[in-house]
This record gives C-alpha cells, sequence and structure tokens, in this order.
C-alpha cells in the first residue's frame, strides 16, 4: 500500500460550535478542552442551550454524555426532538448517552451530598466518559454540599478536563453559591455565562444570555445576546433592533 493511500483518521474540533449560526456567530466556539459554568433561574433557557450544545456536538462527530437530576430518559429524548434535534439514531447507536441521576426524595445532608458528587465524579471517569459531559442540573445537590467537598469535585472535574481533552456544561440556579464561593469557581472554570428573563421594549418577555467569560474563544465574543426558545426551532436570538430600547 502506498503512503498516499494510507489516511490517517480525521482529527475532532478543537472548539465546539452548535450549529446554530446565530449563536455561533456571538459566542465563536467553546474551546476544547474546557469547563463550562452556566447560571440561571428555571425557565431562563440554560437547559435548551445545553440541548443545542448536545445537537452541535453530535453533528461534529463528538460523544454526549447527558447527566440530568430533572428528566428521564425519555422525557429529555422528546425534549431534544421537539426542538428539532433528531437525537435518537445517535441515542441507539450510543453517540448520545444519558443518565438521570434522581436527586429529589432523598434525606439530604452533607455526607449524603459528598458521597452524591464521589459517585459522579467516578461514574464519569470509569463509565461515563464521552467527549462533551453535561451536567444538567447541579443546583439540588450543590446547594446541599459542603465547600470543601464541592470545590474539590469542581477541581477534579478541571484536571479530568486537561488531562483527557473533554469539554464540560456545568448548570446551575444562581442562588447555589454565595459571591465569594463563585470567585473561586469563577477561577475554576473557563466559560461562565449567565441566563436571565428579560422584558423587551414592545413588552413581549425574552430570555437574555451574557457571556461573562470565555477563556481560549476564538473570537471576542459579543457577550450579551436576547432570544426566544421556539418548538421545532431551537433558540433564535433576536436582532439587536427589536432588543434596543
Amino acid at each position: 500500500m502506498s503512503q498516499d493511500q494510507i489516511r490517517s483518521p480525521p482529527k475532532k474540533a478543537q472548539t465546539l460550535r452548535l450549529q446554530n449560526g446565530e449563536l455561533d456567530r456571538l459566542i465563536g466556539g467553546f474551546p476544547i478542552p474546557s469547563m463550562n459554568l452556566l447560571e440561571g433561574e428555571n425557565d431562563t433557557g440554560k437547559s435548551v442551550f445545553v440541548q443545542e450544545v448536545t445537537w452541535g456536538a453530535i453533528s461534529a462527530g463528538l460523544t454526549v454524555r447527558y447527566i440530568t437530576t430533572e428528566m428521564t430518559v425519555t422525557s429529555l429524548v422528546k425534549q431534544l426532538e421537539a426542538l428539532s434535534f433528531n437525537v435518537r439514531s445517535s441515542f441507539i447507536d450510543g453517540k448520545l448517552k444519558i443518565t438521570a441521576f434522581h436527586a429529589k426524595g432523598i434525606d439530604w445532608d452533607e455526607q449524603v451530598a459528598s458521597n452524591y458528587l464521589s459517585l459522579m465524579l467516578n461514574f464519569v471517569k470509569k463509565k461515563g466518559a464521552a467527549d462533551v459531559i453535561i451536567f444538567d442540573s447541579l443546583t439540588f445537590i450543590v446547594t446541599r454540599s459542603s465547600e470543601r467537598d464541592l470545590l474539590s469535585f469542581l477541581s477534579d472535574l478541571r484536571n479530568y478536563v486537561d488531562t483527557k481533552n473533554k469539554i464540560i456544561f456545568i448548570t446551575v440556579h444562581p442562588y447555589a453559591f454565595d459571591s465569594n464561593l463563585l470567585v473561586r469557581i469563577r477561577s475554576i472554570c473557563d466559560g461562565h455565562a449567565i441566563f436571565r428573563v428579560k422584558t423587551m421594549p414592545s413588552g413581549e418577555m425574552a430570555r437574555s444570555l451574557e457571556v461573562l467569560k470565555l477563556r481560549g474563544a476564538t473570537k471576542a465574543q459579543n457577550n450579551t445576546c436576547a432570544f426566544k426558545v421556539e418548538p421545532g426551532v431551537g433558540i433564535r436570538v433576536l436582532p439587536f433592533s427589536q432588543v434596543k430600547a
């Protein structure tokens, strides 16, 4: 066989794009490896955002481990497909793996929370590995964890990201951390974004995304946008003319 016939396997992308042109133009993609913290109240769009991430990763030929503490496997697949993300075949062939960690109904204390964090970390390292790992959401667990255990968990994830060339997204509610702890957590993460609900000049309600930090981004990101979530579409970024007062 000649040298010309010997082909190296294609290299995986070093930047994760979302297959959503408007978001990709605004953010510029997420570097691989990186660890990203996404904050937002209920119904601000952070879960839909990581579902956009899921579809972007699958479309790029990457594997995804989606760890949910709020949905069942079946309901998550249905929600992804309702956004026009045809993930069923990827789910069947193992490119998308969904793990439901049910956090409610447990008699929580700091020791239980510590054990839960250790369980999730060991699972990711030993059985739950993928190119892209999503935790949606960690709020219920981190609000019951000690500061020491939480920082240890995130630091171990940080090391895993760097040594294994992974990209991780973690969604949380903003009340999960006090301001001092948040400063330390932001220093561990490469990316930090906040999702909010805002009132448009027209009086309509929309969601907003503010990227506060994105280390290693491929471009200087526009750090704020407003968007709506539309069935069969996903996230639609609103034109600036609709957003400005």
